[in-house]
């Protein structure tokens, strides 16, 4: 142990005024130039052999009956060529729940349909599909109609007996650049053998 005293460690330390270089970094003032301004460039990607662009809100569904033991949060799963979305979970919506959900996907070409599931939200075990539906996309949207329609549901109960679900459609045509446009043509010769 150290036998010094708390006033034999005082007489160590420098007591008074700080000299006003200490602890401070010697950095040198440099003029700064006005910051240029730069015009935000948009980016967007569309994937290849796009028709446009699809967008279906899931407003509603009407189910003939409750699955749940004591409630039902139902939500629903909407797959549109490769790509699915989820809407939120409509929290003890029973046979009526309302989502009011607005999906937007990109349409491939040739995919005409898209398929639609409603599960129940399990809080232990996997998620229950209550009801479903294959959906081909009305005609009337490829000429910028919007479409608002009920859809019969197929389930436990039969074909087209599960209930309604009530969608509203639009669709917007994509103007592709020509391939021309985006990356031009060179001419490479063919690589020996």
């Amino acid at each position: 142990m150290n036998s010094e005293t708390v006033a034999e460690r005082r007489k160590k330390v420098l007591v008074g005024e700080l000299p006003p270089h200490f602890l401070r970094l010697a950095v040198p003032i440099q003029q700064v130039a006005e910051p240029e301004i730069v015009q935000p460039r948009l980016v967007s990607f569309v994937p290849p052999n796009t028709r446009g662009r699809l967008s279906v809100t899931i407003l509603e569904a009407n189910l003939v009956k409750n699955y749940g033991l004591v409630r039902m949060d139902p939500y629903c799963r909407v797959r549109v060529g490769n790509v699915a979305f989820d809407t939120n979970v409509a929290a003890n919506g029973g046979r009526a729940p309302t989502w009011n959900r607005t999906l937007n996907a990109y349409l491939p070409m040739n995919v005409e349909s898209i398929y639609i599931q409603i599960f129940d939200e399990k809080a232990f075990g996997p998620d229950e599909v209550i009801a479903w539906a294959h959906i081909m996309l009305p005609l009337a949207i490829f000429n910028g109609d919007n479409i608002d329609e009920y859809f019969q549901l197929s389930g436990q109960q039969g074909e087209g007996k599960e209930g309604m679900i009530h969608l509203h459609f639009s669709f917007a045509p994509i103007e592709l650049p020509l391939q021309s446009e985006v990356m031009p043509q060179q001419d490479v010769a063919p690589a020996p053998l």
